[in-house]
Formats: structure tokens, C-alpha cells, sequence
């Protein structure tokens, strides 16, 4: 995007027509993108709790203060007891500072928001074919047969990305949607599998069963590229694509897709629809699709992850608790690490944020950009563990929800106030240049750190962006190939790890070359009404953003649900109702659309009261939350 500024004030936000991805567009968030940084109510000085208020502090006192209490947490219960964990709106450097401060601490306990949506993305990608991102740019969509997409509404989520379906439809080629809901995606496809929320394992399996029954496959790929075929296919054999009654798609549409997608080159991409109901397992079995037909690897076919924030990968690649950023927690790597840092990182796992938030005794957190009390499941017991913390640190422009709960809150400089490297879902590296300067003595977060890494007497820390962009690419060997002119020039080419728009052409980034089919067996499927939740084209994630931006107005506090249901309930349109899960309740009014699917009810995620219904339950290889498939009941409000 192109920034305008008068005076130290960005007055206009504008697309780049040169740029590789977006092509001159923009959508209506990217068009604003500026506003909330002129708001009225940034954060300008450093805020410390007294007797149960926030007041204002200096910077030295904070910073004095923060660096005390955590060397006094750090002897009192050990490194495990602290943890970092930040946004993904961070550039590649400060998430970068952030881990590393972390594990000069002692602790490993360091994650961040890619944790609540694609970390089953990356987790079922590197597991089987080496690299979890992306195989193949969104660029090369017009070049597919067939386009999948599961659980990802682009017209919503992704709209600068829409151009790409019209190019591929006027170009002769299909769209398959699979989807629960009749989205504004799902309206363009040439099949819409209107898949009962849970099921989609069995609905791709029961595709491989067929595809495999019929000797659709591709042998040859599969003989020459693939392991654990035989097996596989012995697994797959008890799923059946007369299984209307179990996943809601009958067998006719099954047939359809199957013989749509043994087409080549086919694109499978996905989103959170699917990382966010049975995560790793799903995505696992929707990979298995794209192996047996020999769909990766090709121009306009692959594996393709819609990221939501504009740093997801990118934080994804750096900051994991189970991993260091060169690779697995293991003596070997902490010795490479020690040679570049200076310091020996912890060899014990850490723990996830949602661990951390959600089932564990931690005494000390630093958040970075993130606000957990709006956005996390189970909203009463995120509060009740930040509330319990002996120190809580909210790095953030705005008084969040999270931030209004901390012992210490540091105003921070927004995007256009700082520069730094950023990932995105096509992995591609750019540069993201300062406009203007913060307001107040809001830092940018690189100062912060560099600020409490000193007064912790850690050295090896700094605030350049361009020299911890060099080091990064000492430590993380997927970063290892760019250049910083690169990565400054938007003409130039600059994805990672060697600039290819399509991976896999030759070989899996595996230790034998090969890809890995891995069989995952249908869970469990509940049985009530389902709420899920998604995003909706005019908002962001927790809304501080766009709360903050003149003309869009206040998310509708609603609930949509089928008409159907609505009878069978004795509820009619506008009427308030009270969702209610095992985890906590919600009062919304209700919405009456055949766009939802019968038995499942939809929520925008930006309704603040909607994660008192979202339960924690957590992706079992991951821990990431199941926020598309809470069990709930709804009871009509008497308001007479």
C-alpha cells in the first residue's frame, strides 16, 4: 500500500497497482487502514497498576519495575513460570526480539496468534511434505483446472484475492466450495458441498475411497513421489459415498468432485473452516486429496493456506514453544543457537498460549499486540488466569480488553510507524516502511525490548530492524536466501526459501524427497445444534481497529440461523435469544437465513460476547481452538 502524509499524519491509504499479489486492489479495511492510528484514544505513556487503577508511569520506572518483577518471578518458580506471546501483526524482527528475549529468560514458553488459526496448517504441511506454508502462490490460480476451497469465504476474508476466481471462471475453469454455509464464495461455485459442520473428514476420505475404488489416481505420482499409499488405501476402504446422512453431501455431488479434482492442475486451499473444527487431523486428510491425484508440484496446482493477518506465516515460522527457529529442541540446535546468541536457549518444551491461558499455573506474561480477553475461547477462564498472574505486561496502541486487566501497560507505535519485514501467505518477504512517527512516548515494540533486555543485562539485543533481519536469516535456514534489497524492492521477487511461486516440483522438502499420506479416521460428531463463527467482510478480528475507524459503525449483535430451525424452536426473526454451551452464555438477537445450514447456527467473531459461548476445547496435536464447532442450545428470551 501507498501512504500519503502531512505533518507527521497519514492521510490517505492507497493501493500499489505494481505489486505482485493485489494488482492495484484494495478492500474497504486496506482503504482505512490509517484511520486508527490517528485515533483520539492511542496510548501515549506507560501505565502501571495502583491499588486496583492504571496511572501513568515513566518509561524508566516501568521498564525498572517490569525487569525486577520478573527476575523476582524467575528465582521465586523457575523460567517455566514466564512467557512471551504476541500478535501477528508484528513484523518478522520484533516476534523475532520477542522469542529470543524469552529464551534468554530461561523459558520457552513463547507463541504466537498463528496458535489460534493455521498452526494445524503448518503442523499436517511440514509433517508431510516438508514446509509449513503454502506450496503455490494464489498468483497461480488462473492457471488451475479446478480450484477446492474448504471452510474460507474469499468475498469475506480475502477480498482483494476475488479477482483470481474471476479470472479462473472466465478462463473455463470450476470452483468447489465446501462450506456449511451459502457465503458469498460459495455463490460463485460450480459445486457447493454444504458439508454438516465435523464431518470433513469422513466427506475427504469417502472421496479417496472412491477415487481409489475407481483407479482415478495417479499411479505414477504416487509410485515415484509418495509413501504409505497401501496402507491408505486399506484405511479409506470403510468410507463410503453413500454417506448423505452422516456429512450432508450426497453421493452425486461426491462423484462430481472426485472426477473434478483427478483433473490436473487442481489448487486445494483452505481456511480456517477447516484448521478451527477437527484442525491437524482435517487438514492431513485434505493433503491426502492433493497426493493421490498428483496435484503438487505443477503450475496452477497445490496446497494453499489463507493466512488472516498480514504476518500469520511469518510468526508461524519463528516463534513456536515446541520448536526452535533451527529447527527441533535438541542439543544440536541450542549449540548452533548459543554461537549466534551468545546464550544456551532452554532444551524443555514451552507451553502454547492457549495452554498457558487456558490450563496453566504461569506467574508472569508479556503480550505483544494481542488481546486474549476478547478473542480467546472460554472468555471467563482467559480472564480469570490473566487476573491471577502476578505480572501482566500489555504491549498495545490501545487500551484493549486485555489491556485494561494489566499490572503494566506499554504503548507501542503502529504499523505505519516503524519498519520491518513481513510474510505473507505466499511467502512472500516485503519491506514495510515508516510513514510517521508514534504519538506521545509511544516506542516502537523493537525499543521496548532492547529497553528490558538491557536493564536485564542480556546482551545481543538491538532495535535496527535490518540488522536483526540479517541475523534471523542466520538462525531460520528458510530465510537464508534473501537479501534485504530484495525484500526492499517491491518489483523484485522475494519468497522464501528460493523464491519459487510452485514448491515440490522435483522433490518434498522430506528427509527421503517423498510425501507422506497420512490416514485420519472421522471423529466422533456431535450431535446438537453447532455454532460456528467467521469473519465478516467490513471487520477485524477483535474490532479495535475498526472501532476506531470513522464509517463502519458497530458489529450488528446477532445470530443467524436457519428458518427451519427457527419453526422447530418457536422463534421468530428479531427475536432475542440466549445461546448457552457448556462454557458460558451470550444474549444476541436472531436472524433469520437460509445461508446457514439447518442444525447449525453462524456468529461474526468480532461479536465481543460470542467467545462466552466458544468452548476451549483445543485441537489435540495442536492446541489450537475449535472455534467453528461449539455445541450449544438456544432458548428464546421472555421479555414481557
Amino acid at each position: 500500500m501507498i501512504l500519503d502524509t502531512i505533518n507527521n499524519v497519514v492521510i490517505r491509504t492507497s493501493p500499489d497497482p505494481s505489486h505482485v499479489v493485489s494488482k492495484g486492489h484494495i478492500c474497504g479495511k486496506g482503504s482505512t487502514a490509517h484511520e486508527p492510528g490517528n485515533s483520539w484514544d492511542r496510548l501515549l505513556y506507560p501505565l502501571k497498576r495502583e491499588r486496583g487503577i492504571l496511572v501513568r508511569t515513566t518509561w524508566e520506572s516501568a521498564i525498572n519495575e517490569i525487569s525486577s518483577k520478573l527476575i523476582e518471578i524467575k528465582e521465586k518458580y523457575g523460567p517455566s513460570s514466564i512467557g512471551f506471546y504476541g500478535g501477528c501483526q508484528n513484523t518478522l524482527e520484533e516476534g523475532y526480539t520477542m522469542m529470543k528475549l524469552a529464551r534468554a529468560l530461561g523459558t520457552n514458553n513463547v507463541d504466537s496468534c498463528a496458535r489460534l488459526c493455521h498452526d494445524p496448517s503448518a503442523t499436517a504441511l511440514k509433517e508431510m511434505v516438508g514446509l509449513g506454508a503454502s506450496s503455490v502462490s494464489v498468483t497461480e490460480i488462473p492457471k488451475s483446472k479446478v480450484l477446492v476451497i474448504v471452510g474460507e469465504s474469499l468475498t469475506e476474508s480475502h477480498p482483494v484475492l476475488v479477482q483470481y476466481i474471476t479470472q479462473l471462471k472466465s478462463r473455463g475453469g470450476k470452483l468447489i466450495v465446501i462450506d456449511p454455509r451459502l457465503t458469498g464464495t460459495a455463490r460463485l461455485a460450480d459445486v457447493h458441498a454444504r458439508i454438516r459442520p465435523g464431518t470433513d473428514i469422513y466427506l475427504f476420505n469417502a472421496i479417496a475411497n472412491y477415487i481409489i475404488s475407481n483407479n482415478l489416481q495417479d499411479k505414477k505420482f504416487i509410485e515415484d513421489r509418495v509413501e504409505g499409499f497401501e496402507e491408505f488405501k486399506e484405511s479409506v476402504k470403510k468410507y463410503s459415498i453413500n454417506s448423505a446422512e452422516i456429512t450432508g453431501v450426497n453421493q452425486d455431488e461426491i462423484k462430481k468432485i472426485a472426477e473434478l479434482i483427478v483433473q490436473k492442475p487442481v489448487i486445494f486451499s483452505w481456511g480456517l473452516g477447516l484448521t478451527q473444527t477437527n484442525g491437524t487431523k482435517a487438514v492431513r486428510s485434505l493433503i491426502n486429496l492433493a497426493l493421490i491425484t498428483g496435484n503438487v508440484g505443477l503450475d496452477g496446482a497445490g496446497l494453499l493456506v489463507y493466512r488472516g493477518q498480514s504476518n500469520v506465516q511469518g510468526s508461524g515460522d519463528l516463534i513456536k514453544p515446541n520448536l526452535f527457529p533451527n529447527g527441533q529442541i535438541a542439543q544440536e540446535n541450542a549449540r548452533e543457537l548459543e554461537g549466534i546468541w551468545g546464550f544456551a536457549p532452554p532444551l524443555s518444551e514451552g507451553r502454547t498460549v492457549t495452554e498457558a491461558l487456558l490450563e496453566s499455573d504461569m506467574k508472569a506474561i508479556i503480550l505483544m499486540n494481542f488481546n486474549p480477553a476478547l478473542s480467546f475461547p472460554n472468555r471467563y477462564k482467559v480472564e480469570r488466569t490473566l487476573k491471577s498472574l502476578e505480572l501482566l505486561v500489555v504491549i498495545d496502541p490501545f487500551m484493549t480488553s486485555t489491556a485494561a486487566l494489566a499490572h503494566y501497560v506499554l504503548p507501542s507505535a503502529m504499523w505505519s510507524e516503524k519498519e520491518g519485514s513481513l510474510t505473507s501467505l505466499d511467502r512472500i518477504v516485503k519491506w514495510r516502511f515508516k510513514a510517521s512517527s508514534p504519538p506521545g512516548e509511544a516506542k516502537a515494540e523493537l525499543e521496548i525490548f532492547s529497553l528490558l533486555a538491557k536493564k536485564l543485562h542480556l546482551n545481543g539485543f538491538q532495535e535496527d530492524p535490518k540488522l536483526i533481519f540479517e541475523e534471523m536469516k542466520r538462525v531460520s535456514r528458510i530465510y537464508s536466501n534473501l537479501t534485504l534489497n530484495q525484500v526492499m524492492d517491491f518489483s523484485a521477487p522475494s519468497r522464501y526459501p528460493e523464491n519459487e511461486t510452485v514448491l515440490y516440483r522435483e522433490r518434498f522438502r522430506t528427509a527421503n524427497g517423498k510425501a507422506k499420506l497420512m490416514f485420519e479416521d472421522q471423529p466422533t460428531i456431535k450431535k446438537g445444534m453447532i455454532l460456528s463463527t467467521g469473519r465478516a467482510v467490513t471487520r477485524y478480528n477483535t474490532d479495535e481497529m475498526i472501532n476506531r475507524t470513522p464509517g463502519f459503525g458497530r458489529i450488528p449483535q446477532v445470530i443467524y440461523m436457519n428458518p427451519s430451525d427457527a419453526e422447530r424452536l418457536e422463534i421468530k426473526d428479531q427475536d432475542i435469544v440466549k445461546i448457552t454451551s457448556r462454557c458460558g452464555t451470550a444474549i444476541l438477537s436472531v436472524k433469520l437465513s437460509p445461508e446457514v445450514r439447518e442444525g447449525s447456527v453462524f456468529a461474526y467473531m468480532h461479536v465481543p460476547s460470542i467467545n462466552n459461548v466458544v468452548c476451549d476445547e483445543l485441537d489435540e496435536d495442536t492446541k489450537t481452538p475449535k472455534y467453528k464447532y461449539t455445541e450449544i442450545s438456544i432458548t428464546k428470551v421472555n421479555l414481557g
